[in-house]
């Protein structure tokens, strides 16, 4: 057996000896810069030793992957750090995060804010001690004697529930912990992380189990970048929409209906504005608009499958006409009761099955903006962006096989539209594929997949595979949208099924007189308007365009003296069809604009005795100039040319 193998580095083949240390492999690169390795694809300590030909590319410590190391690593500092500030603290998982990390502990007593400027202390020093990160195998027995010797109960559940039968586990001076890695060579990579918040979390996500401290952090490459996104955290704090929501008087929450927005006058008015967008679009797409019931018999949802697959998330009820008045929530409990509906597509079938349909009449389009229930956990809700109460711009198309990929192509012009209009100048694409709970045949999964693929190298879309992630029913196509804050939001689905038509038995006569099997696409461009809604006002921190802020134009007075003045400016921009209120409260004028400025109304109209005795008024906008006079016939020319989607 040869002594030497092979490894592929930059295009270029090296023979090292069997058991090279990987970062020998890579010397030619900075330290500082080198945090971990791909081995054939696989992202693995630089301590690694190789054993057979493999190709060797750096893991950079600003690229995702090495991002990933750092926070996973950073995790790993913050326990060691809690567990020796808090002896007896126990440690559970630790792992990496969008932008950050997180560690659920079992303290003594629960984490507060106040403790972690001394927990970060601490990692602080554990940096500069420059510990070395080490990496070993133990039997899955052994590791189960050493964590229980320590008292760490929570870590020997997790190692029993491990299949294997050797486990890893990564020491840093006579810390450990159990862990797949990779991370890190050693503390001192670890110089830029911020421990941000604290909470509560039950182990394993039950909430039948304990209740465990969990710290939340992030971390990164260098301090240029952690104070970059640490700006930005706290410009999203100030643009938080339920902040904003209050100040701009839109919605408001409350306990006794957890997870579901009450849409204030001026909420309701940016909700209508975006339904009627959607509206005047479907005009254009050929959709028919139906309204659907809100509760349906739970055996319609057996049909539709949401039953076997989506009950946990649906608000059931009991028979009325039933003697018992339960609610059974068990496999069969379908045969009796009703439910909420979660979804419109069941009712959008039972719509297209009312009729004998002909190819000719497809494709259907069925679009419907009636309210949705679905039963979200109360740990999970957060403002507009997750309740349990919502509205989306659903709709469903039925159309033959020949046409969807016609169909799709429409819907991603439609997506393109809308959000090219709301401002959204990045959208991403993604295709979803089967997950492991589903219905229909893989071979039917593949198919489908494969057209919602074409439909999008058809329109020259770049996408990413999201694997399994799909709907229980079918595939989609997810659309993201960055916002202000560089922060991705999922927003848009366009999903293929050709169960639900099979399980509602719906068809249609093809042009020679036989019955054939429609295929059936969900899609929603806004998605929820209620979390859209919540979206947008963070990505416009509430400064919104013309067409859909609640309030468009501001009438401010100076004096007791322009008060008839004021009101007539204010009926004149209301009669041309604005959204126009006067401030003629005897307040100095700071006040008033500051009021405004608040509230995020676009154009303030300031009005005084020079203002009324000239017929003009003096322009105040939310966003540029602070003073412009101009005549007010010149005003309503300048607000009417303010562009509306068509």
């Amino acid at each position: 057996m040869s002594s030497n193998i092979t490894v592929k580095l930059n295009g270029e083949s090296r023979v090292v000896p069997v058991g090279a240390i990987v970062r020998e492999v890579l010397s030619g690169i900075p330290s500082r810069d080198l945090v971990a390795a791909r081995v054939d694809g696989k992202v693995v300590d630089l301590t690694r030793k190789l054993e057979h030909d493999a190709s060797v590319e750096p893991v950079l410590a600003d690229s995702p992957e090495g991002l990933e190391v750092i926070r996973h690593s950073t995790a790993h500092l913050m326990a060691m750090a809690v567990q020796s500030l808090y002896p007896g603290t126990q440690v559970t998982i630790g792992p990496v995060i969008e932008d950050g990390f997180f560690y659920d502990f079992a303290p003594a007593a629960p984490f507060t804010v106040e403790d972690l400027p001394k927990i970060e202390a601490k990692m602080r020093e554990l940096v500069k001690a420059d510990h070395k990160i080490q990496r070993t195998e133990v039997s899955r027995e052994d590791a189960i004697g050493k964590f229980a010797a320590m008292g760490e109960k929570y870590k020997v559940e997790i190692i029993q529930g491990i299949p294997d039968d050797r486990v890893s586990i990564y020491s840093q001076g006579d810390w450990m912990d159990l862990c797949r890695g990779p991370h890190v060579p050693s503390t001192r990579y670890l110089k830029a992380f911020k421990l941000t918040s604290v909470a509560g979390a039950y182990w394993r996500g039950d909430e039948h189990n304990a209740m465990l401290s969990r710290i939340y952090g992030t971390a990164f490459a260098g301090k240029d970048a952690l104070e970059e996104h640490l700006k930005l955290v706290e410009l999203a704090r100030q643009r938080d929409h339920r902040k904003l929501g209050r100040e701009m008087g839109l919605y408001i929450f409350d306990p006794v209906s957890p997870g579901s927005p009450f849409y204030l006058p001026k909420g309701v008015i940016i909700f209508n504005a975006l339904v009627d967008y959607m509206r005047r679009l479907y005009r254009r797409y050929g959709y028919d608009e139906v309204v659907t019931p809100l509760i349906f018999k739970s055996e319609l949802f057996n049909t539709s499958g949401h039953w076997e697959n989506f009950r946990e998330n649906m608000f059931l009820s009991p028979d009325p006409d039933s003697e018992t008045h339960t609610i059974d929530t068990g496999p069969d409990g379908w045969r009796h009761g009703y439910g909420l509906k979660p979804m419109n597509c069941p009712g959008h079938a039972l719509v297209y099955r009312a009729e004998k349909r002909s190819y000719r009449d497809l494709p259907l389009r069925l679009a419907e903006f009636s309210r949705l229930h679905r039963a979200e956990r109360s740990g999970t809700l957060h403002g507009l962006m997750r309740v349990r109460a919502m509205s989306q711009d659903d709709a469903h198309i039925f159309c033959r096989e020949d046409q969807i990929e016609d169909e799709i192509a429409l819907n991603l012009q439609m997506v393109r539209d809308v959000y090219g209009a709301l401002g959204f100048e990045r959208v991403e694409f993604k295709l979803a594929t089967m997950p492991e709970q589903h219905l229909g045949t893989e071979e039917q999964w593949r198919m489908s997949e494969a057209k919602l693929g074409n439909a999008m190298k058809r329109n020259e879309i770049a996408y990413e595979i999201n694997p399994k992630e799909g709907a229980f029913y079918g595939p989609k196509i997810e659309i993201y949208v960055s916002d202000a804050l560089k922060r991705k939001w999922q927003v848009a689905t366009i999903q293929l099924d050709s169960n639900m038509p099979e399980r509602f038995d719906l068809t249609y006569t093809n042009s020679a007189g036989a019955e054939e099997r429609p295929v059936m696409i969900h899609r929603a461009i806004l998605g929820s308007l209620e979390r859209f809604i919540g979206v947008l006002i963070e990505h416009t921190g509430g400064v919104l365009p013309l067409w859909l802020a609640p309030e468009q134009v501001r009438v401010l007075s100076l004096s007791e003296k322009v008060e008839s003045y004021a009101n007539e400016v204010t009926g004149l921009l209301r009669r041309e069809g604005f959204r126009a209120h006067g401030d003629i409260r005897n307040e100095k004028l700071g006040f008033k604009v500051r009021e405004a400025e608040l509230a995020k109304v676009p154009y303030m109209i300031v009005v005084g005795e020079r203002e009324a005795a000239d017929r003009s008024v003096s322009l105040r906008l939310l966003r540029g100039e602070k003073s412009n006079a101009m005549p007010l016939a010149a005003l309503v020319e300048l607000l009417k040319k303010e562009p509306i989607p068509a």
